[in-house]
């Protein structure tokens, strides 16, 4: 028999709908950014996003983000913002958009694109917090979002 796994990327959430991480994450969307600000990552329709963490040991402690108003990418960076504590960097970078959309149930097939943006944010944030872990100075400008997707 194997013991299960208690890394926090193996413990099972309830899914919320969209309408119950909108209303949480109208609510985050507000705070203060925490210590670590990834760039802000624009998509279509002029949406932009930037996660902040809170890094220690290579462990994220806690993530807000800063978002435009749609109810889609709110309740998307809500549900990253919800999952992310504990994970390590490493783990947290494996998150895909495809992950995201399918663990938001009732997205509109046209509003699911926003997981891509909300992914690529994340991981910009991921690399700055990497990059601060290892002592290099953290340069915006070497950001290049090719395949925020994959």
């Amino acid at each position: 028999m194997t013991a299960t796994c208690r890394e926090a990327c193996c413990n099972v959430t309830p899914r919320l709908t969209v309408s119950e991480l909108f209303e949480r994450g109208f609510r985050r969307n507000r705070e203060a950014p925490l210590s670590i600000m990834g760039p802000p990552c624009t998509g279509a329709e002029h949406n932009a996003v930037s996660f902040s963490l809170d890094v220690t040991d290579g462990r994220i402690e806690a993530a807000r983000f800063q978002a435009s108003c749609c109810a889609t990418l709110i309740a998307y960076c809500e549900y990253i913002a919800w999952i992310v504590p504990g994970l390590r960097l490493e783990i947290a970078s494996g998150l895909t958009a495809t992950d995201l959309a399918e663990s938001v149930p009732g997205v509109p097939a046209l509003k699911r694109d926003r997981a891509v943006l909300a992914i690529a944010s994340l991981r910009a944030a991921l690399r700055a917090a990497n990059e601060l872990q290892r002592g290099e100075p953290f340069d915006e400008s070497r950001l290049h979002l090719r395949h925020p997707a994959t």
